[in-house]
């Protein structure tokens, strides 16, 4: 008895722990895209990435050492855990408009000039200190630059010497030591460098924290994309109209397989799936030509036509297995009583067949939402929001927030439609009653 009890909490734990990870596979990805689209340009490339987006930002605002009046700004970050130089300049208006590109950060300019005053006090007070300690830091970047040199000499001079060879084998392990010393000096003077910037920042630097956008990857997205509101607008008509028209043809052919009894039934049932064998990009490509006769190329309706060609196929399977299972005797009790086929078929059979003909919407909405080859092909000056999305990827040259912003706002329709129709969906597993 222990010992079944034993081989049930095994196989149980076992069980539990292949689901946590299935279920880690699939949330960790959606979890990580929607948190880098609420991420700012300098959080989305920082590394290792934060694990969540920051809703504030803190700015080192110091004196520029290059430009005569001007000021050297800092963000923190998160990752690197020290504040990282984003901009250097003399012209306050620049300075604010960068960093709200960079960071998501808008600084009024009255906290800006106030902060300014608020330096210039510091450093005139701490001039003397700052000044020596400026020198320090020349003369260690100066020795940092000439460790490097020596250590590049050093390891050239090794890659000369064959490891193999007695003959200059002291001469190698002398290159060795020295290789050896003056990697220690280096980090060494980094370590001192660090020091000297930490100090000048507690005396020749002010600190001031500025509430983030977490919204700005959305903002700049539909900015820097054309037509992208129109694009997402387009996408919607696109899919809506791809499920009327699958529901409508796909819904009346699983029903006549589902009612009527004819030579070649089977083979037929099975044929409607054979479009699904073919690649998506194959069927657009002389689709081209056929729309443009018919004026469809480059709409909407056209776009919806040749989605509909795949998903008919789908939606008649579903709605035939679930017309399947509404029994035909109910329909023949509705006429007896005094309906016609046609009432009896929208006020008993219809309502029974919601379950299956939401499965059909959600999958035909899905599939039109999210196409993305056949559209590239099949819309010139009018494209869906998919493609909108994949022309960002391509010319933002990875602007990894901007694309994750654009491909969340792609999924949140789809997602919103299917909790929209999920009552349904939920009724045909058992879990609902309409």
């Amino acid at each position: 008895m222990a010992r079944k009890k034993g081989k049930k909490i095994i196989s149980s734990t076992v069980f539990y722990i292949f689901v946590a990870g299935i279920a880690t596979v699939i949330i960790l990805p959606i979890y990580f895209l929607v948190s880098i689209s609420f991420m700012s340009d300098q959080e989305a490339y920082d590394w290792p990435i934060a694990l969540a987006p920051a809703f504030s930002n803190t700015f080192l605002l110091q004196q520029s050492d290059d430009i005569p009046g001007g000021f050297l700004i800092s963000v923190y970050s998160r990752s690197k855990k020290d504040f990282s130089v984003i901009f250097d300049s003399d012209d306050l208006g620049k300075m604010i408009d960068f960093v709200n590109r960079k960071t998501s950060s808008k600084i009024p300019k009255s906290l800006l000039e106030e902060k300014i005053q608020e330096l210039n006090q510091i450093t005139a007070q701490n001039k003397a200190q700052i000044t020596e300690l400026k020198k320090q830091l020349k003369e260690e970047n100066i020795n940092i630059s000439r460790l490097n040199r020596d250590i590049v000499k050093a390891k050239q001079k090794l890659k000369l010497i064959d490891p193999e060879d007695e003959t200059f084998r002291e001469i190698r392990e002398n290159y060795e030591k020295q290789l050896e010393v003056k990697t220690q000096e280096k980090s060494l003077a980094e370590e001192r460098i660090a020091q000297i910037e930490k100090k000048l920042r507690e005396i020749g630097g002010v600190t001031f924290k500025v509430r983030k956008n977490i919204f700005a990857s959305y903002i700049t997205f539909f900015r820097v994309t054309s037509d992208s509101v129109g694009a997402l607008l387009r996408s919607i008509q696109v899919a809506l109209l791809t499920v009327l028209i699958s529901l409508s043809i796909g819904g009346m052919a699983g029903y006549a397989f589902a009612r009527y009894v004819f030579k070649g039934k089977n083979m037929l049932k099975l044929s409607v799936l054979f479009v699904r064998m073919f690649p998506g990009i194959a069927i657009a490509m002389p689709m081209v030509i056929i729309l443009a006769q018919m004026g469809f190329y480059d709409k909407p309706i056209g776009l919806s036509l040749v989605y509909s060609v795949g998903q008919i196929g789908m939606t008649t399977w579903i709605t035939a297995s679930i017309f399947m299972g509404i029994s035909v005797e109910l329909e023949e009790a509705a006429q007896v009583f005094g309906t016609s086929r046609w009432g009896a078929f929208f006020k008993v059979t219809l309502p029974l067949a919601l379950p299956g003909l939401a499965a059909s919407a959600m999958y035909a909405f899905i599939g039109s939402w999210s196409e993305t080859a056949q559209a590239i092909v099949l819309t010139q000056f009018n494209p869906t929001f998919p493609v909108v999305i994949y022309q960002t990827l391509v010319g933002t040259k990875g602007m990894i927030n901007l694309v994750a912003a654009g491909s969340v706002t792609l999924a949140f329709p789809a997602v919103l439609f299917t909790m929209i129709i999920r009552r349904y969906i939920l009724q045909m597993w058992g879990g609902v009653r309409v």
